[in-house]
């Protein structure tokens, strides 16, 4: 009876589940699913040589050279995470398959740095000793690229200020590794004067205070007043110039609408258009997805050439086309390029990036 009685219950919650997940099924593809498309697609071909050169990848193949070029020679091949290309543009430090590793652009310069893993790692191996896969930072002589030394430890959520950090510097000539300062509970860091270094801890009130490293004592530098910009000057001495080079996500959130790319949405006819410094190039149709309304092109990925003619726009997600377009700004015309193409453009405080001191660091804006 006591087996019987158990199959039957089985039967029953067999029977539910079915259902459910025939309901489930039922419910999820009745739902309207319209693409986001891009409205009069007509891709063309074109040259689109620039004066300088840059690094960018075709899938997980780092080049370097003019222009696009998908024949251009492979400087390096790995599942590219990170990246930070030197102020003086011949080199770049990229992180791919946990390796942090500076490639020369001409494929002369090879230095395997450190492995590294991520502090958002999840179950942590506490007690191990790592280096951050991120916020690494290049000198403004690009000879040396600091990071940030770790160990696992128990935390609530990531360990972004750690007891455990310490600075170090690597000499890309040398290959060797120095310690610069122990211990260093901080992640946004930037570059004073000689060996003079900024960078932001937070204090027991939950706010961030901006400290000095002069190389041998570190002081306060200013109050901790969150988002206000520090005024009054830096300590690192007359005619300070503080050195800092900027993330993808700064790319994306500052310096692209400093430079007149919007997305404008006009939700009158339910489109959006691409628009550079006053002028509109493509216009995307509105698509129906899982979670309501959207359209396909994204900020994120999307960046200019050297010089600012060519711009790399996302555009993954399209129904009439899934990759990345590149605009001749000039022309208006846009031609596609090979399939997960992605810049990455030089950017520091002295290539005219528009930034602010705060207790938390430099800020672009």
């Amino acid at each position: 009876m006591k087996l019987r009685t158990l199959l039957k219950r089985l039967a029953v919650v067999a029977g539910v589940i079915l259902l459910a997940l025939i309901g489930w099924v039922a419910y999820w593809t009745h739902i309207p699913n319209k693409p986001s498309n891009i409205l009069d697609f007509r891709p063309s071909t074109f040259q689109a040589k620039t004066d300088a050169r840059f690094f960018y990848s075709i899938g997980n193949e780092l080049k370097n050279a003019d222009h696009l070029n998908l024949s251009a020679p492979t400087l390096l091949r790995g599942s590219i995470r990170n990246a930070l290309v030197s102020p003086d543009g011949t080199a770049i430090a990229v992180v791919a398959d946990r390796l942090l590793t500076v490639v020369g652009r001409d494929g002369t310069l090879i230095r395997q740095v450190a492995r590294v893993d991520s502090i958002y790692r999840e179950p942590k191996p506490i007690g191990q000793k790592f280096y951050r896969d991120e916020d690494f930072q290049w000198t403004r002589d690009s000879k040396s690229l600091f990071l940030i030394k770790d160990e696992y430890y128990e935390s609530r959520g990531s360990q972004l200020f750690s007891g455990k950090g310490e600075l170090w510097s690597y000499d890309v000539q040398t290959a060797s590794m120095h310690l610069v300062l122990s211990p260093f509970p901080a992640y946004s860091y930037f570059f004073g004067q000689g060996s003079g270094i900024y960078f932001s801890v937070p204090t027991k009130a939950g706010d961030l205070q901006l400290r000095y490293f002069d190389g041998k004592d570190v002081r306060d530098v200013g109050s901790p007043d969150g988002a206000k910009t520090i005024v009054g000057g830096l300590p690192g001495g007359v005619g300070e110039s503080p050195f800092f080079s900027f993330s993808s996500i700064d790319y994306q959130d500052a310096v692209l609408p400093a430079k007149g790319v919007v997305f404008a949405n006009d939700q009158t006819v339910r489109l959006l258009r691409l628009v550079i410094e006053n002028k509109p190039y493509l216009t995307f149709t509105e698509g129906e997805g899982l979670k309501g309304p959207y359209y396909c092109p994204e900020m994120f990925g999307s960046a200019f050439l050297p010089g600012d003619r060519y711009f790399l726009l996302n555009a993954r997600y399209c129904g009439n086309y899934n990759g990345q377009l590149l605009i001749d700004t000039e022309t208006a015309r846009y031609e596609r390029v090979p399939s997960d193409t992605r810049i990455y453009p030089i950017l520091n405080t002295d290539s005219d990036v528009r930034y602010r001191i705060t207790s938390g660091g430099i800020v672009a804006k």
